[in-house]
């Protein structure tokens, strides 16, 4: 069977196994979804503020995708920064072995060198399409290494970890994709990147059920590491109904439209709390984590789709 996922053996590639590893060492997955977010924020600003969404992301075809390209890089730089630093863990955890480290195709140091291009072409990039993406750049780019690196290293301190990946995915990249059009104090990019940051901080989790041992060998101490699976999963169920809690009261004050689609978000986030409960150490072939942690990026890039179709169906 051809290698499509990180969880596939490099026997299976029908490129290069190096250039496989140099694309993968990204976790192209999650890379990808993130860079979704600029095209659909961009139809959202142009449905409330421009000609119309369609017709504004067209306009602006060339800059969407630049800056989407952009936001890759960022993130895909923090994914290899994170795979180069967790290279040891990896090689001790069963389900990681077909990642590019473990599995011997690239070394830690390919991997550092890799994750720095990266960062410094997307910080480059991001100062030439607006002065204030630039500054949102370089925070995300500051969260990415020092999530990793000391003398912070967010990812070993309990629930800090989580907050710190929760303000990048969640909380600053809508604010940021509407700085791209020169708009980051938007109280719509806010109120939507607040949401996003409950969405992050509850399901982001899903990465860590099965990890939980051998974080806690390696001194990382995730909440599943620190909590109890049920009691955690609990506590992901109130991030999120805390989530839905917050957007009636946007909607209420009119800080943001009545996104009412997103409540089939409740679907896909029950499935995965309920399979986390029956399957905490369940471990998909495909991506090497847990079969919600793709469930988990869907519902991400679903905060921005979800609103931008039904903006363009109201119209």
């Amino acid at each position: 069977m051809v290698k499509l996922s990180l969880g596939d053996s490099y026997e299976n590639t029908v490129i290069p196994e190096k250039i496989r590893a140099y694309g993968d060492i990204t976790k192209p997955a999650s890379s990808i979804g993130v860079m979704a977010a600029i095209p659909f924020a961009s139809i959202i600003y142009g449905e409330l503020y421009s000609s119309g969404g369609p017709e504004f992301l067209l306009q602006n075809l060339w800059t969407v995708v630049y800056a989407s390209v952009t936001i890759m890089l960022l993130h895909g730089g923090s994914q290899a920064l994170n795979m180069a630093e967790d290279a040891e863990a990896d090689r001790q955890t069963d389900h990681k072995q077909n990642r590019p480290i473990p599995a011997g195709v690239i070394s830690e140091e390919e991997a550092r060198s890799l994750a720095w291009i990266f960062i410094s072409v997307g910080l480059a990039r991001a100062f030439t399409i607006t002065s204030s993406f630039g500054i949102f750049a370089l925070v995300l780019a500051f969260n990415g290494v020092f999530y990793n690196l000391d003398p912070i290293r967010a990812k070993e301190r309990l629930w800090v970890n989580v907050g710190w990946q929760a303000a990048s995915r969640g909380l600053l990249l809508y604010p940021a994709s509407f700085a791209i059009w020169g708009d980051p104090l938007n109280q719509v990019a806010w109120a939507m990147g607040l949401l996003s940051f409950f969405l992050v901080l509850s399901m982001q989790q899903t990465a860590d059920f099965n990890d939980a041992e051998i974080d806690e060998k390696f001194g990382i101490i995730t909440p599943a590491v620190y909590h109890d699976f049920n009691s955690l999963i609990s506590i992901m169920a109130g991030i999120v109904l805390t989530m839905f809690a917050f957007m009636l009261w946007f909607v209420s004050l009119q800080i943001i439209p009545n996104f009412w689609s997103l409540f089939i978000l409740v679907i896909p986030i029950a499935w995965s709390l309920y399979y986390l409960w029956d399957k905490p150490g369940g471990v998909s072939n495909v991506s090497g984590q847990s079969p919600t942690w793709y469930i988990f990026y869907l519902c991400l890039a679903s905060m921005y789709i979800l609103p931008a179709v039904q903006l363009m169906l109201e119209v």
